[in-house]
């Protein structure tokens, strides 16, 4: 056929059947054995669309980060007030030098130009006269002040010193006579122990005075056989905790032992030792011993006499607790008084 046959041909056919739809509504009285073509569809009615499923519209994003809770007004924490910016330390001031000296000193030896080398000698210098300055008014402070001048305890002229120091000599010796009737000395050491000969004649010196037990960790005296009385370790050692040769040790008749020395000592060191000994186990008074050290007004304490406590109701203000002076001034001369009631 030829194309441009093709249209007409179309229209031709569209109008036919147009034709013949016509023709079949204008006779309904057709029987449907004439109808057969349309087969069970005698009904000739339309179907009924299904309606179109409609896409449900999506829902509307909302930006990120948009929706937020308000909290309730009586929620809401008030904001931080502005703190303020603290203030340097005054120039020169101890603060000032803390913080500061050891920043000019660096700038000096990492670059020492004769600027940065004499700014840092002469923040040293001007450390050094405000110390001078401090100590002078020290000493004036300390005087006539026993509390604070250190040789109302030791003086230190050197007659006043060699007395003191031949006072409590004397004060030892007795108080060592007195002792050596209560308590006696037990000495531990092994035969080949180089230090415990050595300090045998020391132990010798003390048993003139205490009756001193010496103990043979091995069973055998030492050369010479300066301790015929010697006994061997029968457990003793191991049970008050011996780990060092020559060790001495304090023995009561009650069974009490205190440790006295666990190495060579000085025969001088080792008698202070027994006193220090006997005061930590009851056996003399406070008293007593201080008798025996070289110092006088041992008793005069304020570490004993002015407890802290009592500052706590005394107008500290500070929130770093710093105590004003004069409330410490105050403090500190009521103890004083209570010292001397």
């Amino acid at each position: 056929m030829n194309t441009t046959l093709k249209p007409i041909a179309v229209a031709i056919i569209a109008a036919s059947l147009t034709a013949m739809g016509t023709h079949a509504l204008a006779e309904p009285q057709e029987r449907f054995i004439e109808r057969k073509a349309e087969g069970w569809f005698f009904y000739n009615e339309e179907l009924e669309k299904e309606p179109e499923e409609q896409p449900e519209p999506e829902p509307v994003k909302s930006p990120q980060n948009v929706t937020t809770t308000t909290p309730p007004p009586q929620s809401r924490s008030p904001a931080p007030a502005e703190s303020a910016e603290p203030q340097p330390p005054a120039p020169l001031s101890a603060k000032w030098l803390r913080e500061n000296m050891q920043k000019y000193m660096d700038a000096a030896f990492d670059n020492p130009t004769v600027e940065n080398v004499q700014a840092f000698l002469y923040l040293q210098r001007y450390a050094m006269d405000q110390s001078s300055e401090f100590a002078q008014v020290a000493e004036r402070a300390r005087l006539g002040n026993p509390m604070l001048d250190e040789t109302t305890r030791r003086p230190l002229a050197t007659f006043a010193s060699q007395d003191l120091d031949r006072q409590a000599g004397q004060a030892r010796s007795e108080i060592l006579a007195s002792l050596a009737e209560k308590v006696g000395v037990f000495f531990f050491y092994e035969s080949d122990c180089g230090l415990c000969r050595t300090m045998s004649p020391i132990l010798a010196q003390l048993n003139r005075q205490f009756v001193t037990t010496p103990i043979s960790m091995d069973g055998k005296d030492l050369p010479g056989d300066p301790f015929p009385n010697m006994r061997p370790d029968a457990g003793h050692a191991e049970q008050l905790g011996v780990q060092v040769l020559p060790a001495v040790y304090l023995a009561s008749p009650e069974g009490a032992f205190v440790p006295v020395a666990q190495g060579a000592v000085s025969l001088t060191d080792l008698q202070e030792r027994i006193v220090l000994g006997a005061l930590q186990q009851g056996w003399i008074s406070p008293d007593d011993f201080n008798r025996t050290r070289p110092i006088t007004n041992a008793d005069m304490s304020l570490a004993k006499s002015a407890p802290l406590s009592a500052l706590e109701e005394m107008g500290i203000t500070d929130e770093t607790g710093f105590i004003p002076p004069e409330v410490l001034l105050q403090h500190m001369a009521n103890a004083q008084r209570g010292m001397q009631q």
